[in-house]
């Protein structure tokens, strides 16, 4: 579930160390143009995350396709 409110966004999961953390981690690459390392760090400053080894393959992927379209 995402609320949007005043930029600000709530993603809510479960436990949110992993899926949801990943959604948000590729919505910061994609829209704020951040690269996955910095992405992580922004989303680590809030709260602890853990995004399992298929969705940091993927994101890994997509970084490496938006450094492309630089």
């Amino acid at each position: 579930m995402m609320l949007l409110c005043a930029e600000r966004v709530l993603v809510h999961c479960a436990v949110g160390v992993s899926r949801s953390a990943s959604l948000v981690v590729a919505y910061l690459m994609i829209h704020q143009h951040l690269s996955l390392l910095d992405a992580i760090k922004a989303v680590k400053q809030r709260r602890w995350i853990f995004p399992n080894r298929g969705f940091l393959k993927q994101l890994r992927a997509l970084d490496a396709t938006l450094r492309q379209t630089e």
